[in-house]
């Protein structure tokens, strides 16, 4: 099973793939076989059937979990790679949500970058540590939310811990790149952002399959894993069907080329860039690039008719203050139910 894997000759089923994977996982004799595994998975190209098969299985254990509030959750998470930018999702998390919409923020610690989206929450001072009750609260009453990582299923941590003392960042690749198809809970909608413009199509297939038709798997032409301000940007829009468009932000106004404005760094680097973005400060290619993913994320969310009104909502967020006064209220959010955790 293993060399039907690595070597892609054919398809492996799904009830193959689950026994084979069981056995590995159950055998500690069978941890060379697994490492092995993980680390073809992270070396082979990407395969449609590998994430259906694998997200599948971590599924049967643990279904993704439904909130009360789920059929209004937006979620923008990226497969990472690619150049290094600022925390681009998780600053337009911020504005959509002081825009409209209710967001629900997965992610991870920094895996092929500087900065991880957990790693900027936690230099924002926001305690992700929080259970689902309270997730769900802050859901209700900001409109924003964030995954605690211990919500995500066992069977990652026992991925992980099964191929100890081996780092999963130089073998798991493969689970790093499928991360955004892997949050533990159901959401409305989605935007998907890959590293490369051939995985539009993979992902955009994957989220049909898995169910999440109100979504969108993006690439931009600079590099990037979201939505750009600079250049063109590729994406599939998926419904019951899958339609291939082309972003360009000239159309909307929007004119920039210095990449150096969306180069990312330290979660300091990367914290700064964020405050000065909710400062309302002169529009550079940062900003812009924040406020289209977040209209992307409006227009998901029903909250605009189109992408010219969801990049209006988006920006009037940042001028207004709005967005800057959601991430104090976030912050604060979760250090009073810190507070009440310990009482």
């Amino acid at each position: 099973m293993l060399r039907e894997i690595i070597r892609n000759d054919s398809a492996v089923n799904q009830k193959d793939f689950d026994t084979f994977l069981d056995s590995l996982l159950s055998e500690k004799s069978k941890r060379s076989s697994l490492i092995a595994l993980m680390a073809a998975l992270a070396a082979k190209p990407l395969a449609l059937t590998d994430i259906i098969n694998f997200v599948d299985f971590i599924e049967r254990e643990s279904p993704k979990r439904r909130l009360s509030i789920s059929d209004k959750l937006i979620n923008i998470v990226g497969t990472g790679g690619g150049i290094s930018t600022f925390n681009i999702s998780t600053s337009a998390a911020f504005v959509a949500a002081a825009a409209g919409a209710t967001v629900l923020k997965s992610g991870s610690f920094s895996y092929n970058s500087q900065c991880g989206s957990l790693d900027l929450l936690t230099s924002l001072g926001i305690n992700i540590n929080i259970n689902e009750q309270h997730l769900e609260t802050m859901l209700e009453e900001l409109h924003i939310g964030f995954v605690n990582p211990a919500m995500y299923p066992p069977l990652l941590r026992r991925i992980a811990v099964s191929i100890m003392p081996l780092d999963m960042r130089d073998i798991g690749g493969f689970i790093n790149k499928i991360g955004p198809l892997l949050c533990p809970f159901e959401v409305h909608g989605q935007v998907c952002g890959v590293s490369h413009y051939e995985y539009i199509d993979i992902f955009a297939k994957a989220l049909q399959q898995r169910g999440i038709h109100n979504s969108i798997a993006v690439w931009a032409e600079a590099g990037m894993d979201e939505f750009s301000a600079i250049g063109h940007s590729y994406y599939a829009s998926v419904k019951k069907d899958i339609r291939k468009v082309v972003f360009n932000p000239k159309d909307y106004g929007i004119d920039h080329a210095d990449i150096r404005e969306i180069k990312g760094g330290t979660a300091a680097d990367n914290l700064a860039m964020l405050q000065t973005i909710l400062s309302a400060g002169v529009p550079q290619a940062g900003s812009d690039t924040v406020i289209i993913n977040a209209a992307f994320m409006l227009q998901l969310a029903g909250k605009a008719a189109t992408i010219e009104e969801g990049l209006a909502l988006a920006r009037c967020a940042i001028t207004s203050g709005d967005a800057a006064r959601l991430l104090k209220q976030a912050v604060e959010f979760s250090h009073d139910y810190a507070e009440r955790a310990c009482t």
